[in-house]
């Protein structure tokens, strides 16, 4: 007999080893009620129990004696212990229970009454006897035997591919509760309305249904309305819903609530959540009768499911980070490779036709350096964007470098990608950024791109890399013609390719010469305008020397920074033109002795565009162009002319900023008197952190310092003139001034309190 009561049973109860209270079998140990308790001790010595059932002259169950009787009545009468007959101390009014009584209501029972021993009476008949001895000994070996059995599925589960996984979940786990259908479902962010993001099935006739889970089911509080549920972590039906039963499904099933969180989201930053269910249907009718045990073995399972989905989980992610590019969302160069190798064997395979298009924005560089990288990773998505939408499902476009892409397009000839990507060229030629909050950064930017493209030429000596290769001359070819525009690869392009052909050693002194004079053009243009820039400071009395005395500061302050050779030398001949674009500002305006009208300082606030306009034919001053248009940026973003903030400002521009402003308040002007050194650092310290880059500030500082200590006078004792001729020292020949303090890596260290403030 068994009862169908939530709980492990005991099938059978007079045949279990709890109720085999009896010699020779499973006759239970009776004692008459006229005996003594002595012959009762020694009864229960002999058979090593810890009861005996009490009987009359007719064998009649009539109560029962415990060890602890026994014990209790010696311990208050130790001299009246040889006379006292079993009746006397026996417990008459014995709870029990019916024989198939369930462990856990048996457990219940006992602890209600305090009692360890449990009658199994039948027809005023006992039995058998259920101790807690015997029931905790049997739970825990069948609790040992289930964990024995759960730890063979971790074994099973070795792949870390998410869906080789889910399958291998799917098809073993149904096995530990002898389930007959299965179904894995996982859905993102845990809403089960949306499609799920990992299913897996083992023959569950649900599979294409609701999929839904059990009502009211979630990862954390496995409880339903539909059936008990008996804990936190799974959730086990008696019955199932009426969906599942339409399809097919068959009581009593099990559900296991999964969730895997702490998963980086790709391309967000934010936290992936993953929750759903594993659902096993068609267990065993006694699956119900031991329902504890179905509960641990899932508990267990639950937790093994979850750590190695979560693994799995995160190689997907990691494997998918490597085939996707992070700023675009479109595939990586890795991802282009595999697909270039595949359509290439496809495509000699069956001789059906591929092609491939290189696509690049045109001055991206100019763009970078003009309006910061913001506006240049905005533009790079919009261009990924207008190809993705016009690209088919089944075209493959990737991001090949910074500002290149490849569309790999299966089943196409040459002229079909040509005009596809001519439409492209129209989308993109559209592209505007009055949308987005770079607006006012990028004022009129307009883009465009030059496109080569190559078909494959089914040839089984060709390699994959060949058709590349071809693009690449087509988009070379592009780009000679003007840029903006689409070419396709035709032979004639490859009039240049055979090197036997070519004077190699010719080309190269041709080179080196060519190099030559390009390095004395930009020499002699670098004179020139240094020429200008001093005759225009000669026109005005207060301002002579200033853009040499900003170039010495410059160059200090990035030596303490330690920005490296080629970077100081940047920053020297940025600094030495950095006003060029005053030489065209109306002279009423740009020597006015007194303060500025509004409109008068709008035009000045021109210079650094005119200077750009003046410059931005010259292609070898495009890092110093870049530098001059924002030398008038502000920390804070309300500076001039693009309104840029911190470090999307150049650095260079940021250097040149301080030295700046430290001539001109050193300096006697129209409309101030000059500051001593000592007044103006403290001015920059102040406004580092507002105005300033407060690592520019810290290095001007430790600049200044180092100069005042080799000097062997305090910072509030030099001058700018003992500034000036230590710039002319090293100028001269000596060690560039690297004051301690300064890390090696050129990172000042800020202060520990910078005050923020305008300079007035």
């Amino acid at each position: 007999m068994t009862t169908l009561t939530k709980g492990r049973t005991m099938s059978e109860s007079a045949n279990t080893p709890a109720a085999r209270t009896g010699d020779g079998g499973s006759r239970v140990i009776t004692i008459g009620q006229g005996k003594t308790i002595k012959d009762a001790a020694a009864r229960m010595l002999s058979h090593n129990v810890g009861c005996l059932i009490v009987v009359d002259d007719q064998d009649r169950f009539i109560g029962l004696i415990t060890e602890r009787d026994i014990s209790r009545h010696v311990a208050i009468h130790p001299d009246a212990g040889e006379g006292i007959q079993v009746r006397q101390i026996m417990t008459h009014r014995v709870v029990s229970g019916a024989p198939g009584i369930a462990t856990s209501e048996a457990t219940r029972i006992m602890m209600a009454n305090r009692i360890r021993h449990l009658p199994l009476v039948e027809n005023g008949v006992v039995v058998g006897i259920l101790s807690s001895r015997d029931i905790m000994s049997q739970q825990l070996m069948e609790d040992r035997a289930a964990a024995e059995e759960v730890a063979m599925l971790s074994k099973c589960l070795k792949s870390i591919d998410l869906s080789e996984a889910a399958e291998i979940v799917a098809a073993e786990a149904p096995k530990l509760f002898k389930a007959s259908n299965s179904v894995l479902c996982l859905y993102p962010g845990g809403d089960h309305t949306r499609e799920p993001e990992l299913i897996s099935s083992n023959r569950c006739p649900c599979v294409g249904g609701h999929l839904k889970g059990p009502k009211g089911l979630d990862a954390t509080q496995g409880q339903g309305d539909s059936a008990e549920a008996s804990g936190p972590n799974s959730h086990l039906d008696a019955k199932i819903d009426a969906e599942c039963a339409r399809c097919g499904g068959k009581p009593p099933r099990v559900v296991l609530p999964l969730e895997i969180t702490g998963l980086p989201e790709f391309g967000s930053g934010k936290e992936k959540r993953l929750t759903g269910f594993l659902c096993m249907c068609g267990l065993p009718e006694s699956s119900l009768a031991n329902c504890e045990l179905v509960e641990y073995k899932a508990k267990l399972t639950r937790e093994i499911l979850i750590a190695h989905l979560t693994n799995a989980t995160r190689y997907q992610q990691a494997r998918l980070t490597s085939l996707t590019d992070p700023l675009t969302g479109v595939g990586s160069r890795k991802l282009l490779e595999d697909k270039l190798h595949e359509e290439h064997d496809r495509a000699i395979r069956y001789k059906r036709p591929f092609s491939v298009a290189i696509i690049d924005l045109d001055h991206f560089k100019m763009i970078n350096d003009s309006f910061g990288h913001a506006l240049g990773d905005e533009a790079i998505r919009r261009l990924a964007e207008c190809v993705r939408q016009e690209k088919r499902g089944l075209d493959v476009l990737a991001r090949y470098g910074g500002d290149e892409f490849v569309l790999l397009l299966p089943e196409t000839c040459a002229e079909e990608a040509g005009a596809l990507l001519e439409r492209v060229r129209l989308r993109v030629r559209d592209i505007s950024f009055d949308d987005t909050d770079k607006a006012a950064a990028a004022p009129g930017v307009a883009l465009s791109i030059s496109c080569g493209v190559a078909e494959s030429l089914l040839d089984a000596s060709e390699v994959s890399g060949d058709v590349m290769r071809r693009a690449d001359v087509a988009l070379y070819e592009a780009k000679n013609a003007g840029r903006n525009c689409v070419k396709v690869w035709c032979p004639e392009m490859n009039r240049l390719a055979c090197t036997g052909d070519i004077e190699i050693e010719r080309i190269k002194k041709l080179q080196r010469r060519i190099m030559g004079l390009s390095e004395k053009a930009e020499k002699l243009f670098m004179e020139s305008i240094w020429s200008l820039v001093q005759a225009l400071e000669a026109k005005d009395l207060y301002a002579r020397k200033h853009s040499e005395n900003v170039t010495a500061y410059a160059v200090g302050i990035a030596h303490t920074m330690e920005l490296g050779p080629k970077y100081v030398d940047l920053i020297r001949r940025s600094a030495m033109i950095h006003d060029i674009g005053k030489i065209g500002i109306p002279d009423a305006v740009l020597f006015k002795p007194d303060h500025l009208t509004a409109h008068e300082r709008r035009v000045i606030e021109q210079h650094p565009l005119i200077a750009v306009k003046i410059l931005e034919k010259m292609s070898f001053l495009e890092n110093e162009i870049a530098i001059i248009r924002h030398h008038h940026e502000k920390w804070n973003g309300q500076g001039y002319p693009d309104g840029l903030s911190r470090t999307a400002i150049p650095l260079g521009a940021r250097v040149i900023a301080v030295a700046d402003v430290f001539d001109a308040l050193v300096s006697s002007r129209a409309y101030h008197a000059s500051r001593s050194v000592a007044e103006v650092l403290a001015i920059l310290k102040d406004s580092s952190g507002y105005d300033f880059d407060p690592t520019v500030v810290v290095a001007m500082i430790a600049w200044i310092e180092s100069v005042a200590h080799r000097a062997g006078h305090a910072v509030e004792e030099i001058t700018a003139d003992g500034l000036l001729a230590a710039c002319e020292s090293v100028k001269a020949g000596q060690e560039p001034i690297s004051p301690a303090g300064v890390d090696r890596q050129g990172l000042v260290q800020p202060p520990a309190e910078s005050p923020v403030h305008v300079l007035a």
